[in-house]
C-alpha cells in the first residue's frame, strides 16, 4: 500500500468496528476491553470548557455512545481531526498515557503546509505554554507531496512532545504555516485557499498512532482524511 492510498482512506484501523457496530454518530476505529479510539470530526470539542457553552463534547457523546465512562489521555484542538484514544477505565488511562510519552511512541499527523518544504525537516524550538513556562517541544517533518503550483507541500508531522498547538507553533515559526489556521496562519494565504481550493479549516488531521497497548502488545490504529480534506488534494493535483 502506497502513501497515497493511505492517505485517501484506503488503510484500515487495527480491528474496524464498520462490521461490529451499529451506526452511530463517532465513528469507532478500534474498541476492546480498556482503549477506545475514536475518529473526532472538525468542529467538535473534545471536553467541555469552563466557558459555559453548554454543547455536548465528544467525551460526552462518546460516553453516552458506549454506555459506560471514558477516561481521557490526549487531545486535539477543536478545528482538528483524527483519531483520539480514551482508556476505559482509569488504570489503563494511566498506561495508555505514559505510553503515549515512550520513545517508541508514534503519534503522526497529516498536514498541509505553505511554501515548497524540504523531503525532511524538524524543529526543537521551545514553546511556552498556559502557565508562561519555557517547556522542551521536539516535531519532525517528512514531505510527501508537493503541489509546486500553488506552493503547498502535505507533509506527515510526528510530535516527540505534545506542547498546546505544537506541530501550528513550530511549523509557524519555521515559515511553513499550517494552510487554514487562522490563528498562527497567514490570512492572506488562507483566503486565497479557500476561493481557489475549498480549504475552510486547518489542514490538520490526526492520521497515525502507534503505542503500546495498556495490557499488551502494540495499539496501532489510523484515520483516513475526511472528504473536505480529500477533496482540497484532488483540486490541488
Amino acid at each position: 500500500m502506497d502513501h497515497e492510498d493511505r492517505i485517501c482512506g484506503i488503510g484500515k484501523a487495527s480491528r474496524s468496528m464498520n462490521d461490529l457496530a451499529p451506526a452511530a454518530d463517532l465513528a469507532l476505529l478500534h474498541l476492546d476491553d480498556h482503549v477506545v479510539v475514536v475518529d473526532k470530526p472538525s468542529g467538535l470539542l473534545v471536553h467541555r470548557t469552563h466557558r459555559g457553552s453548554g454543547e455536548t463534547a465528544l467525551l460526552q457523546r462518546l460516553r453516552d455512545q458506549l454506555g459506560r465512562r471514558v477516561h481521557p489521555v490526549h487531545r486535539l484542538d477543536r478545528l482538528s481531526s483524527g483519531l483520539l484514544a480514551y482508556g476505559l477505565d482509569s488504570r489503563a488511562a494511566r498506561r495508555l498515557q505514559a505510553g503515549l510519552q515512550a520513545a517508541d511512541a508514534r503519534k503522526e499527523y497529516l498536514v498541509l503546509a505553505r511554501g515548497l518544504c524540504p523531503s525532511w525537516f524538524e524543529s526543537r524550538a521551545p514553546l511556552v505554554d498556559d502557565e508562561r513556562v519555557v517547556r522542551d517541544a521536539h516535531s519532525e517533518f517528512t514531505r510527501l507531496a508537493a503541489f509546486r503550483d500553488a506552493r503547498a507541500t502535505l507533509l506527515c508531522a510526528r510530535i516527540h512532545t505534545g506542547r498546546t498547538h505544537q506541530i501550528r507553533r513550530h511549523l509557524a515559526l519555521l515559515g511553513h504555516h499550517v494552510l487554514g489556521d487562522t490563528r498562527y496562519g497567514k490570512a492572506r494565504t488562507n483566503r486565497s485557499f479557500a476561493r481557489h481550493h475549498g480549504l475552510t479549516r486547518p489542514f490538520l488531521h490526526a492520521w497515525r498512532l502507534d503505542v503500546a497497548h495498556p495490557c499488551d502488545g502494540r495499539l496501532t490504529v489510523t484515520a483516513p482524511l475526511p472528504l473536505e480534506l480529500r477533496s482540497v488534494l484532488q483540486r490541488l493535483r
